[in-house]
């Protein structure tokens, strides 16, 4: 595609570019995903809450990033996560008919969307089908890597011990024994039913 081509799609394509403050909501867990949005400047925090909403994990995301494209169409077109501003950022979006009927009628951004959904359905597979860690450090990190948006980055997981010591199959004890050692190595910090990873990365290679 010439530049002159992209430019002539551009000049036509409906966007809508919105600016929020520090702690406006974005985008809302369960709202209808009805519109393709990029994180086009700044960071936002991203939370899923467990569907009984028992625990939740929040993550930061940095610009430039497609917020769930693989909501727009299926059986389920719900946004997964709530979405809140951390500092100033801007958003761009694209409403669902306007992307469906003119934007991917251009295969660059047809393969571009069809590379950010398989990139998403790769990553998860690979942790699907990784060897289960022995140890209580990896299993409390695949617990997380499962669950998350992004393999990198802050993360806060809020949760009762005893509730992730039941869904990884360990015991409390053993647990808090695991999580007060990571606290000491300074790759956590502990709050009251809350975990706090600040580099996510930095994490995975402590405990590998």
């Amino acid at each position: 595609m010439s530049k002159k081509e992209l430019t002539a799609i551009l000049d036509k394509v409906k966007f809508d570019f919105t600016r929020y403050k520090d702690g406006d909501k974005v985008l809302m867990q369960e709202e209808k995903c009805d519109k393709f949005t990029i994180l086009i400047q700044g960071k936002l925090s991203a939370e899923h809450k467990s569907h009984n909403n028992s625990y939740s994990l929040k993550e930061h995301i940095d610009a430039p990033f497609a917020i769930e494209p693989y909501s727009l169409y299926g059986s389920d077109t719900k946004f997964s996560r709530s979405y809140i501003s951390v500092g100033t950022c801007s958003i761009l979006s694209i409403s669902k008919s306007y992307f469906y009927s003119d934007f991917l009628k251009h295969s660059i951004f047809t393969m571009n969307l069809l590379n950010l959904i398989s990139r998403k359905v790769q990553l998860q597979n690979k942790l699907l089908w990784s060897d289960t860690p022995t140890e209580i450090e990896g299993q409390i990190a695949h617990f997380i890597a499962t669950r998350s948006e992004t393999p990198s980055g802050n993360k806060t997981l809020k949760i009762k011990m005893e509730q992730l010591a039941t869904l990884i199959g360990a015991t409390r004890i053993n647990v808090s024994r695991a999580l007060n050692k990571l606290q000491k190595e300074g790759v956590i910090k502990l709050g009251r039913g809350e975990i706090n990873i600040p580099n996510f990365e930095n994490f995975l290679t402590k405990i590998s």
